[in-house]
Parts: structure tokens; C-alpha cells; sequence
């Protein structure tokens, strides 16, 4: 985003504590940690064209202010995160999830997707020399929506990348530097150092699969750090122009929601 968000656990009134009943399969479902890369496949690919085109339909609708519009094509469990419509409308312009002057720009970048692992969700990548950004799509009982949770507005951070130093998300290039000659690298604290009662809504993962412009890498495990766990990344020299990388990871092993985080490197 075009700022840095360092923030934490969102209010137990918009936690995550269950999930609606749906149909799409999870990670956690088939025990399969990862899955082999895949190849993403440019905008127009008939085989993804229903991911690429709800995408395209919730950046017309935040870039045009439409709230109503966007909140529709939200997963339940990103819902369930907000609590509410109004929630939304007041913390997603800030919560690093995509701003309207980002959502105009990034809906005319090419879209390229790439399937998770089992097929658990679909992501949707766009990248420009200035700005990226991805969003899962997944099926749901209502047909396919975009799991696109914010950071929660609350509390410190429990999660933040320390290659490049940027906090929980920065999709803008100009912000912290990505050191080149170290793995890009993102860490959590754990729930317990926050002293939450209820299950995190971020999660704790073991496990993060990452893409790089919209090309899935190999997945990464967790790391001991302290009391929380970090996950690094080779993706190699920088051409110049800006990459955006996304991790992606699931919630919870009872959840069938998923968040991501961007950076441009």
C-alpha cells in the first residue's frame, strides 16, 4: 500500500472464532504442505478467466467507491473478519489491502494466475514498475469470492517483513529498501506474546507459499526466532524493475480462510 501499516489483533467484535460452512478444499484438509510450482498464465487465459474477471469486478468497484459492490465479492471468513459492511468501508482504504487510486491503476496491469496448493484457492497477481498487489480467490457456497482481509486495525502487529523492512504490508515501490544481498524474509510474533484470548484472525502459520510476479516458488517452512517464527526467501537480483512478492498462508487448520501479503522488491 502506499503506506506502512505496523498494527495487530483486531477486536474480538470482528475476530475470526468459526467459519461458514463451504465447500472449497484446504491445505490443512489433505496434509499436503506444499504443492509444485505452477506456471502463471496472462490475462485472457480462457482456463482462469472467472478468477481473473472477479478480481477485475472488486478493483472497478473500490476504485469507483462502491463499497457495497466490493464487499459482496468477499469470501464469508473476510467478512466475518470486518464484522460488517461499515467496518470495512471505514478500515479497508488503510488497512493494506488496496486503496482506490491503486485499485484504477492495478485493473488495467496484466493479471497473471497461478493455482494454490490442492487447488485450495486461486491467485490473482498484478504487478507494475511502481506498484503490486495479489488476491486469493477461492469457491465458496456462493460461487467463486476474494479473500482480501486487512491488517487488522488494532494492537501491535503480529506479523511483519524484515527484508525489506517495510511492517505488515507496503505494495508501493519507494518505501524500504530490499537488501539484495540477503533472502527476503517476513516474520511472526506468536499469539501468546500478544496476550489474546481469542484465535488469532491473522494466524500462525508452519508453512507460507510464495510468488513472485504471479509465478509460484517453492513453499517455506517456519524458523525458530525468539518467540515467533520467520520464514526466508531467495528470489534472486532485482532487474530494475519492480517484482511483487506474495506470501500466502491459511489462517488456521480450521479455518478456510487465507491472507497474503505484497511487497515490491
Amino acid at each position: 500500500m502506499t503506506s506502512t501499516l505496523a498494527v495487530g489483533a483486531l477486536v474480538a467484535a470482528t475476530g475470526c472464532t468459526s467459519d461458514p460452512a463451504v465447500t472449497a478444499p484446504t491445505a490443512a484438509a489433505t496434509g499436503v504442505p506444499s504443492a509444485p510450482a505452477t506456471s502463471a498464465t496472462p490475462a485472457g487465459s480462457e482456463q482462469d478467466s472467472a478468477e481473473q474477471a472477479i478480481v477485475v469486478r472488486y478493483l472497478d468497484a473500490i476504485s469507483g467507491g462502491d463499497t457495497a459492490a466490493a464487499w459482496a465479492l468477499l469470501t464469508p471468513e473476510a467478512q466475518q473478519f470486518y464484522g460488517a459492511e461499515r467496518t470495512f468501508a471505514e478500515y479497508s482504504p488503510v488497512d493494506g489491502t488496496v486503496t482506490p487510486d491503486e485499485a484504477s491503476v492495478l485493473v488495467d496491469a496484466d493479471l497473471a494466475v497461478a493455482e494454490g496448493p490442492e487447488g485450495a484457492f486461486t491467485l490473482v497477481s498484478a504487478t507494475t514498475d511502481d506498484l503490486a498487489d495479489a488476491w486469493i480467490v477461492r469457491e465458496t457456497a456462493d460461487g467463486l469470492r476474494v479473500d482480501d482481509a486487512g491488517v487488522p486495525p488494532t494492537g501491535d502487529s503480529v506479523y511483519e517483513w524484515d527484508n525489506p523492512a517495510v511492517g505488515a504490508e507496503d505494495q508501493s515501490a519507494g518505501g524500504a529498501v530490499y537488501d539484495t544481498t540477503a533472502p527476503a524474509s517476513i516474520s511472526f510474533a506468536s499469539p501468546l506474546s500478544q496476550d489474546q484470548t481469542e484465535p488469532s484472525v491473522v494466524g500462525y502459520p508452519d508453512t507460507l507459499w510464495v510468488f513472485l510476479d504471479g509465478q509460484q516458488l517453492p513453499s517455506i517452512e517456519a524458523v525458530s526466532a525468539g518467540s515467533g517464527k520467520r520464514f526466508t526467501t531467495e528470489v534472486g537480483e532485482s532487474s530494475g524493475a519492480g517484482r511483487g512478492l506474495t506470501v500466502v498462508w491459511q489462517t488456521g487448520d480450521d479455518s478456510l480462510g487465507w491472507r497474503s501479503s505484497t511487497v515490491v522488491l
